[in-house]
């Protein structure tokens, strides 16, 4: 439903204070006076009123979005603001200037919806453990709510009911973030969106917020302003970003296939949760098929093989950081590699991971170095240590000035650090995942830029790479060598049929089988 906007009401009631304020110091008292400014000099419009860049087009941008519910710019404006919109630009900076959300539902003298003026900036994106949300929408009286006296849930708000559900139902850190981040999206996007309760939501919404995962991301703004009330900048923000940043956003891209069914697989499982305890009446996800459509273009996902890095390509990579000054940083970074690509771990376990993992283990009559890894589900499996790889996780624990593996009083410190020497007590000094992510990817991408001029595909394979292509890459490496079998118990899978997805054909034979195929054709 399109929303009736009033051109003289105050600027407060669309843009943020200080910008509202800014605007109306220079003369600017409505949207009418300020779209009069625009035709008068669509060129200059900004300048004659001293914006800076950033304002200007954080306003036009706003305003762009919002074309569909009688906000027509002059061509000039509306065309910077549709570039303003476009990946490939220029990255101009847009500063955030307001726009309600779920703040919206404000009803004038004459009963007509207009916007509202948000309690603060970036009051409404926020997450899950920092969101405040409005009496009116926090689904304490949601159209779905079951009888409260035979719930099973002694919560009152739909955000309470999602955070006894992480709490019921998360059993792992991996889990937990999973199923947070799939909850507080599809939440946010109830109110901010559809402006209702998620105890509101009925089969049309979730129907609709399945076709919203889809468009997210990959479609230009103007086909998305006609089907979506706010713009794709509301969700995307930079990756890696940690959640009490107020640059955060749920979403950093498009989701992939693999994401959009994970999302549509956790959300139903939220509501399913909330109907079997009484929370809700029914379950809206119920009459809507649970298949993932796939796109044009997405085809079969990769096999896990094409996300592994060569012999050659990993050479590369030891060799630029053999180069780098030996300090802390590079210590750090052998350590990353080594549990990665060196022993196949994921993510969270090289985050869990602490020096009393690391313990000597009888083999038959020998006595051996070992690492025990907790994975996923809480199950452990035991891998060797190598006396090289004790050695770089010694030499890192020595810059960090811990105790050394296998000394008793440094069990509980952290094998990576996020913190230099001294900072701050050694249990307490883990790395963050984004730390991680982040550390990595700077790194891969340095050594990607060094190849670029007499390597570019080997440097735009390692643009493309991520933590998880160490895992990979372990995996590729370790089936050549390794029973299958093996390499699964190493891995932590539970179905073999995991692990041989990371079995890549030949490719030079398959170049020379199909240059032979081509000869007798």
């Amino acid at each position: 439903m399109k929303k009736e906007f009033d051109f003289d009401l105050p600027l407060k009631r669309y843009f943020l204070k200080p910008v509202a304020d800014d605007l109306s110091d220079r003369g600017i008292s409505c949207l009418d006076d300020l779209l009069d400014r625009m035709y008068e000099n669509p060129n200059g419009w900004w300048k004659e009123l001293g914006l800076s860049k950033s304002r200007a087009n954080g306003i036009s941008s706003w305003m762009h979005a919002r074309r569909n519910v009688g906000l027509e710019l002059p061509d000039t404006v509306r065309k910077k603001a549709e570039d303003l919109g476009k990946r490939f630009y220029k990255n101009e900076e847009i500063e955030e200037v307001g726009g309600a959300l779920w703040h919206d539902l404000i009803l004038d003298r004459n009963g007509k919806r207009i916007l509202g003026q948000p309690q603060k900036p970036n009051s409404e994106v926020q997450p899950l453990e920092h969101l405040s949300v409005p009496p009116q929408f926090d689904g304490s009286n949601g159209s779905n709510r079951g009888d409260k006296s035979e719930c099973a849930l002694d919560v009152d708000s739909d955000k309470e009911a999602v955070t006894l559900w992480l709490k019921a139902k998360a059993t792992n850190a991996n889990t937990l973030n999973a199923y947070r981040r799939e909850g507080e999206r599809f939440l946010l996007w109830c109110l901010l969106e559809k402006h209702i309760p998620l105890s509101s939501a009925k089969i049309s919404e979730c129907s609709d917020y399945l076709t919203w995962l889809q468009m997210l991301g990959r479609t230009d703004e103007q086909t998305w302003s006609q089907r979506w009330l706010q713009p794709q900048t509301v969700w995307l923000g930079p990756k890696n970003i940690p959640r009490d940043s107020r640059d955060w956003r749920p979403f950093n891209c498009a989701l992939s296939f693999s994401s959009r069914k994970a999302a549509s697989t956790i959300v139903r499982q939220l509501f399913t949760f909330l109907h079997k305890t009484g929370y809700l009446r029914f379950n809206p996800f119920d009459q809507i098929s649970s298949k993932v459509q796939l796109l044009p273009g997405e085809g079969k996902p990769k096999e896990f093989a094409d996300r592994s890095l060569t012999k050659e390509q990993w050479e590369e990579i030891e060799e630029y950081l053999d180069k780098q000054p030996d300090d802390i940083l590079k210590a750090r970074l052998k350590v990353m590699l080594l549990l990665g690509k060196g022993l196949g771990m994921r993510a969270s376990e090289m985050l869990n991971a602490r020096c009393g993992w690391i313990q000597i283990a009888r083999y038959g009559q020998n006595e051996e170095l070992v690492i025990d890894i907790v994975g996923k589900g809480d199950k452990e499996r035991r891998l060797p240590i190598s006396e090289a790889q004790e050695r770089i996780i010694n030499d890192y624990l020595a810059y960090r000035r811990r105790p050394l593996l296998l000394e008793e009083e440094g069990r509980d410190i952290p094998i990576l650090a996020s913190l230099r020497p001294g900072s701050k007590g050694a249990a307490s000094e883990g790395l963050s995942r984004s730390g991680l992510y982040l550390i990595l990817q700077k790194f891969l991408e340095e050594v990607a830029a060094a190849l670029h001029k007499e390597r570019p595909r080997d440097s735009a394979k390692l643009r493309a790479s991520s933590l998880h292509w160490l895992r990979h890459t372990f995996a590729v490496t370790s089936l050549e060598v390794m029973p299958v079998n093996v390499v699964q118990n190493a891995l932590g899978h539970a179905s073999v049929n995991t692990t041989t997805k990371y079995i890549a054909p030949d490719q030079e034979e398959i170049l020379e089988s199909f240059k032979r195929l081509e000869k007798n054709q």
